[in-house]
């Protein structure tokens, strides 16, 4: 009897505790875009593990459909991602993708990524201004995929891969320059992008029916609408 009793204050512990848990964090469905979508159409999920508690940063830990982590990390908002503190990505297969710093939503600090065989990718310092709400990022040193490196203390030849979008060129004291080439595999076009140290001048993407857009800046380049000029 007493043996039954206390197999039972087992069961409604482990039963409390669970609801204590659902209570205390909240798991959202997102896709590959970052929206929030259900339970039957999603690409991964995001928990908020102290959701109900009110606090000054919320553990936030997004994982994959094979139930391995995505990403992880600290958020100012609870309800909106504002990524603040040191953020760890992964790889499906659990591997370390890059470990960067943030400030109030900006990346802020050093910068590390590795291949998936997690080979070192790059190593880059990324600046962030809350004044002047301006952003930098020096890249440092690259290696290409055969452990060659391509940019050495800030000057070489360097391509990256940021979701859609791929592209290639210069590096001159951490810095875009010159002639880069690159395609956006979202919005199905190629572009080449003039830089002169970091700072977009002139660009031309093309579209699938080659339907080409002159931009010169990164805003024109994303609404595809010229800037007005100030009278």
């Amino acid at each position: 009897m007493k043996k039954k009793l206390f197999i039972l204050f087992l069961l409604v512990l482990s039963l409390n505790t669970s609801a204590q848990i659902n209570v205390v964090s909240k798991k959202i469905f997102l896709d590959s875009l970052d929206r929030e979508a259900t339970p039957e159409n999603y690409s991964y999920t995001r928990v908020i593990t102290n959701y109900s508690q009110k606090s000054v940063r919320y553990v936030v830990t997004d994982f994959y459909k094979n139930g391995r982590k995505k990403m992880t990390g600290a958020t100012l908002d609870k309800d909106i991602l504002k990524k603040d503190g040191q953020f760890i990505y992964y790889y499906k297969n659990g591997a370390k993708e890059s470990v960067v710093d943030y400030s109030e939503d900006h990346k802020k600090g050093k910068e590390i990524n590795w291949y998936e065989n997690q080979i070192k990718k790059c190593e880059k310092q990324n600046f962030w201004d809350p004044k002047t709400k301006k952003s930098q990022t020096l890249i440092l040193n690259f290696w290409d995929p055969d452990k060659n490196q391509t940019v050495v203390d800030g000057n070489g030849e360097y391509e990256e891969t940021d979701k859609f979008i791929t592209q290639k060129g210069v590096v001159k004291d951490g810095l875009k320059q010159g002639v880069w080439q690159g395609n956006d595999i979202l919005r199905k076009t190629t572009f080449i992008n003039n830089y002169d140290r970091g700072i977009l001048i002139s660009g031309v993407s093309s579209d699938e029916n080659n339907t080409k857009l002159s931009y010169s800046s990164l805003n024109e380049k994303q609404t595809g609408k010229k800037a007005e000029k100030k009278k």
